[in-house]
């Protein structure tokens, strides 16, 4: 046991642990933050710190598994997904390690974080912070360079990004091997809670197409992965497909 934690303040959920399932996409942060939601959590360390540099064990979690530094969190969700289909828990966190710069003043705890994924309702995608919605119709090639453009890529990031040879239609029609809708309601961050269920309202082939993207482009900072941000929330549900921009 972490001298962070004592068994005695454990959370415990009015579920068994095989219902909740935590997917952390890690580089070089904190894992502290992590340990009280720990027996839930996959952590996925794509900064390959050694267990000396760390002051938690890693044996302290679900799984420790490290993967190349390509693509962002959404190759780690994704590997996860496809990875796990056949044990994929009931409710599920997938987050970046350091999520609370965005979160934090709606969800500031990890255990909070499980506290929302236990009443996500079916076909659902919650980011603990509504104000993280916003409708998009980009579908061209995007000008990241835009302004508007500016929630979702930093100007550090802007300057690694490796372009893809497709645009997010292209994307959208190779992956959910259909139409694409006028608009899609997306979740800034890349950290949200989901059933299980609702991942599976498609099959596990369109996450396969979707991480074979990111892996072909292996990159740590890919266009794709600034795209595929916005596709959680509309290939998970047709909730999040509208007809036009709503809220910008």
């Amino acid at each position: 046991m972490s001298p962070f934690l004592s068994t005695a303040t454990m959370p415990q959920w009015p579920v068994s642990t095989t219902s909740i399932g935590v997917v952390v996409a890690r580089f070089q942060e904190d894992l502290a933050p992590w340990l009280p939601v720990a027996r839930y959590s996959y952590v996925y360390d794509k900064g390959h710190i050694p267990q000396s540099n760390d002051t938690v064990n890693h044996d302290a979690f679900r799984s420790y598994v490290e993967l190349p530094n390509i693509g962002r969190e959404g190759h780690t969700h994704l590997y996860h997904i496809v990875n796990n289909w056949n044990s994929l828990e009931d409710y599920m966190v997938f987050s970046q390690a350091d999520p609370f710069d965005l979160i934090g003043s709606i969800v500031n705890t990890t255990s909070k974080m499980v506290d929302v994924a236990l009443r996500v309702k079916p076909g659902e995608v919650n980011p603990f912070d509504s104000s993280l919605f916003h409708d998009v119709d980009d579908w061209a090639k995007i000008n990241w360079t835009d302004p508007k453009e500016s929630i979702w890529i930093t100007p550090s990031e802007l300057s690694s990004l490796v372009f893809a040879p497709y645009t997010p239609a292209e994307l959208w029609k190779f992956v959910l091997e259909e139409k694409h809708p006028p608009a899609i309601r997306a979740a800034h961050g890349g950290t949200f809670a989901v059933q299980r269920d609702t991942i599976k309202s498609h099959p596990r082939e369109v996450y396969e197409r979707a991480l074979e993207r990111f892996v072909e482009a292996n990159v740590s900072n890919p266009e794709v992965g600034f795209m595929w941000e916005r596709f959680w929330t509309p290939t998970f549900s047709y909730r999040y497909w509208l007809q036009e921009v709503e809220k910008p």
